[in-house]
């Protein structure tokens, strides 16, 4: 593994993971599978895996170039185990840790096992925090020559947060644009209410409040929607009377 990182490249990387489209905040294939490109490419012999939980449990997203881990760090899923599932769990950095030493064979055995089948000697994570959410992990798996570095850890976890700060503004544009469409309709359906007090009003002879208890009698009495009452009434396809 190459002791540094080309200012270049790593700009690059950074630029493209801020600018990744998010179509749904739910499902950010696109932005994963850049984070562990990225990271496989700046990290020369190591691979980077992402692991996500998209509603905080389950099913796990997973983006990664290499079909093989891609499916460990499923089955590291299922075991509840391995460095991704830890660093998801607790919210910190898992350092980098030797897959044939005491500490992975007693925590992970079923995956140190299967990483060191797949030419593995070390594994290290970080932690995707979302706002104050810890939905997923990055994980980094090197050939076992050497300690996987700091340096490389502290990349990680900072390419990590980029990805996590765009997850977040999406999801807080999502809540906004939700919350406006929520209003939007509420301020329909009071204007629609309000044009029917009025043309009971008018057409009754009676008050608004009277023509608002109107609209609500029947409306429930026919487990209705009070807003789909008093449209019906703006448009004149129902015709209330006082006798209802």
């Amino acid at each position: 593994m190459t002791k540094s990182v080309s200012q270049r490249r790593l700009a690059r990387a950074f630029v493209e993971l801020a600018a990744s489209p998010v179509a749904d905040p739910a499902d950010p294939t696109g932005l994963l599978r850049a984070l562990a490109e990225h990271g496989t490419e700046l990290f020369d012999d190591c691979a980077a895996i992402v692991l996500y939980f998209p509603d905080g449990r389950g099913p796990a997203q997973v983006a990664g170039t290499d079909e093989s881990l891609m499916e460990l760090a499923r089955e590291a899923v299922a075991w509840d185990e391995g460095p991704g599932t830890e660093a998801r769990s607790t919210g910190t950095p898992v350092p980098d840790t030797d897959l044939s030493g005491d500490r992975a064979r007693r925590d992970w055995p079923r995956y140190a096992r299967r990483a060191r089948e797949l030419g593995y000697g070390r594994a290290a994570a970080v932690p995707l925090h979302v706002g104050a959410d810890t939905p997923g992990a990055l994980v980094l798996l090197g050939p076992g020559g050497t300690a996987l570095p700091a340096e490389l850890l502290e990349l990680g976890q900072s390419l990590t947060d980029v990805v996590g700060w765009t997850l977040d503004r999406e999801r807080r544009l999502a809540e906004s644009r939700a919350l406006a469409d929520q209003l939007g309709q509420a301020l329909t359906s009071r204007i629609v209410i309000e044009q029917a007090k009025g043309t009971l009003a008018a057409s009754l002879s009676i008050s608004v409040d009277e023509a608002f208890h109107l609209l609500r009698s029947h409306a429930r009495s026919r487990r209705r929607r009070l807003t789909d009452v008093a449209q019906d009434v703006v448009d004149r396809r129902l015709r209330l009377s006082t006798e209802e």
